[in-house]
């Protein structure tokens, strides 16, 4: 068997507030990304998923392990090879309004990780950014438009491109559908599969939606508290899930039929007066413990945005919307 693309081994990364006790997101994780799969991290708000992802990017102040992207030790890389490896590494974030800079036009956006790096000319990055909007389904008119002209769902599509432009070898999307609604969330997996079917790409997919994973992935890792709990080939983890955590985000996961759905809401608060939830027998109410998140079960707390300029191999500068 050839080697992973990631390796991650007994990853630990903790943050720390002043003189609190430092808060362990990550706790001895261990994990390997093939090339060519999508592996779908799943887990609800505060488990430590989008924690794993930073850790790969650079983002996570990691106390101890070892990541390995195609065999070289990345997790404390320098700030030069960090920017060398966006080439290889790019990221989807969540909220499509927060990580495309509103000042900057579409074909700059998508222009400047190749101009970057010096991978074209001028006009060539024009060329190829307007190739990657048909790609993703936009006319090549916007171009030359700004990001307030566009939908949350167009604007994810421009962030996907802008991650895929450089041709890299893994794109980690970081709860890349959550926060658009469910017909959009169809499109942009849609969108996803039919790119990685184009371009052998791999994902790291990153979502609290076990209904997402198992459409789009070809194994789950399930996290909790940090740990991965749980971890096989997506029809196995999310149809005969063995813990009793996994149950839950399985039971957790919309039904897209409104009637069952309802249904389903009624028989959970009926059966919540008799029993504990099944995740509290595993374990705990919740890595957060977050009110919201028991009633709602599992959904990921919004507000988690990054500056496209980091995914584009930009150092340093923060855009805002």
């Amino acid at each position: 068997m050839s080697e992973p693309l990631v390796q991650i081994r007994n990853l630990v990364v903790e943050y720390r507030n002043g003189r609190r006790a430092a808060v362990r997101a990550s706790d001895d994780v261990s994990l390997d990304i093939r090339e060519g799969e999508t592996l779908g991290l799943v887990g609800e708000s505060g488990s430590g998923k989008s924690t794993l992802g930073d850790a790969i990017l650079g983002f996570a102040p990691a106390v101890s392990g070892s990541i390995r992207f195609r065999g070289e030790e990345i997790l404390h890389a320098t700030p030069a090879r960090r920017r060398q490896l966006t080439r290889s590494i790019q990221v989807v974030f969540q909220n499509p309004y927060g990580s495309l800079n509103p000042m900057k036009s579409i074909g700059d956006t998508l222009t400047e990780p190749l101009l970057c790096h010096r991978l074209a000319s001028r006009a060539e990055a024009l060329e190829k950014a307007g190739n990657w909007l048909d790609l993703v389904g936009l006319d090549i008119s916007a171009l030359t438009r700004y990001p307030g002209d566009f939908s949350g769902g167009q604007r994810q599509r421009v962030a996907i491109a802008r991650a895929l432009i450089m041709e890299p070898d893994l794109v980690i999307c970081d709860e890349a559908v959550s926060a658009l609604d469910l017909s959009i969330q169809a499109q942009i997996l849609g969108l996803l599969t039919d790119l990685k079917q184009r371009l052998g790409v791999t994902y790291l997919f990153i979502t609290h939606d076990m209904a997402v994973v198992a459409y789009l992935a070809d194994r789950i890792a399930v996290l909790h508290r940090g740990r991965i709990v749980e971890e096989g080939p997506a029809e196995v983890v999310s149809t005969r899930p063995s813990v009793a955590y996994t149950q839950a985000l399985v039971a957790a996961a919309p039904l897209p039929d409104p009637v069952l759905q309802r249904e389903r809401r009624g028989r959970r608060q009926a059966a919540s007066a008799e029993s504990e939830p099944a995740w509290r027998e595993y374990g705990g109410d919740g890595a957060s413990g977050d009110g919201a998140e028991r009633r709602g079960g599992l959904a990921r707390a919004t507000g988690r945005e990054r500056a496209g300029g980091a995914a584009s191999g930009v150092v340093g500068e923060q855009e805002r919307e």
